[in-house]
C-alpha cells in the first residue's frame, strides 16, 4: 500500500524526528525549568536567611548590652559589699581609747606614778609587714616612776597589764574581751630602769619607760602564688 505524507514540510521534519530525541529535549527542558525554580528558591531562602542572621545580630547585641550592665550591676555589688567588710573591720578593730585608759588606771599600783603617756598608731601605709619580724600596729610609751627602793615594781606593774586575775582566767580566753586591757596589745619592749638618787627637792626613786606593741589594725598583704609553668605541669 502506498502512503502519501500530506502534512507541510516542517510538521513532515517534526514527525520524522526519532522519539529518542524528543524525550531527550523535553527532559533538558524540564531540567532547566527546575534548576530555574532551585536557583529561585535558594534566592528565596538565602535572603530569608540574611533577614534572620541580622535579626539574631540585633538580639545578640541587645543580649550583650544586658550582659554589660548585669557585670556592671555585680561590679557595683561587690564594690559596696567590700566597703561595708572595711567598714565593719575598722569598726571591731579600732580601739577605744577612752575606757582603755580607765583600764590603765585602775591596772596602776599606788607606787608607780605615769609621768606621761604617747599613743603612736601606724597608719596604712605604714605598714611593712618585713618577713621574719613582727609587726605591729603602732605603740604605747608610758614614762613611770616608782617610788622607794623597790625596782621590781616596775615587772609587777608589767604583769599586772598583761594578766587577767579573774577567777576564770584559766578557763577561757580573757584576752579578747571588751574589758580586758591587753587584748589590744602584743607585748612590752624589753623592761629597763635608771635609779636617780635622792635631792632635797626629790626622794630617791626609779624611772622606767614602759612600751606596748599595738596589734596591727591591718591585715598582711596576700602573697600570690607564682604560675606553674608548662615544664611543671
Amino acid at each position: 500500500m502506498i502512503k502519501i505524507n500530506l502534512l507541510p514540510a516542517d510538521l513532515q521534519r517534526a514527525a520524522s524526528t526519532p522519539r529518542t530525541v524528543f524525550y531527550s529535549v523535553l527532559g533538558g527542558v524540564a531540567a532547566v525549568a527546575l534548576a530555574a525554580i532551585g536557583i529561585f528558591w535558594m534566592w528565596i531562602a538565602q535572603g530569608s536567611m540574611e533577614a534572620r542572621a541580622e535579626a539574631q545580630k540585633v538580639q545578640v547585641a541587645d543580649l550583650e548590652q544586658r550582659a554589660g550592665e548585669v557585670d556592671r550591676i555585680h561590679s557595683d555589688i561587690a564594690f559596696y559589699r567590700q566597703r561595708e567588710a572595711s567598714i565593719i573591720e575598722i569598726k571591731t578593730r579600732r580601739i577605744l581609747w577612752a575606757p582603755k585608759l580607765d583600764q590603765l588606771v585602775a591596772l596602776v599600783p599606788d607606787e608607780i606614778w605615769i609621768t606621761s603617756l604617747a599613743v603612736n598608731v601606724l597608719d596604712e601605709g605604714e605598714y611593712r609587714w618585713d618577713p621574719g619580724s613582727r609587726q605591729s600596729g603602732g605603740r604605747v610609751t608610758l614614762d613611770c616612776v616608782a617610788l622607794g627602793d623597790d625596782p621590781q615594781a616596775f615587772t609587777r606593774f608589767r604583769k599586772a597589764l598583761s594578766e587577767d586575775n579573774r577567777f576564770y582566767g584559766d578557763l577561757v580566753d580573757v584576752s579578747a574581751m571588751p574589758d580586758s586591757f591587753f587584748g589590744d596589745f602584743l607585748g612590752f619592749t624589753p623592761l629597763s630602769w635608771e635609779k636617780v638618787e635622792a635631792t632635797e627637792e626629790e626622794p630617791e626613786h626609779f624611772r622606767s619607760r614602759v612600751g606596748i606593741d599595738l596589734k596591727p589594725l591591718q591585715d598582711p598583704p596576700v602573697v600570690k602564688a607564682p604560675a606553674k609553668t608548662s615544664e611543671e605541669k
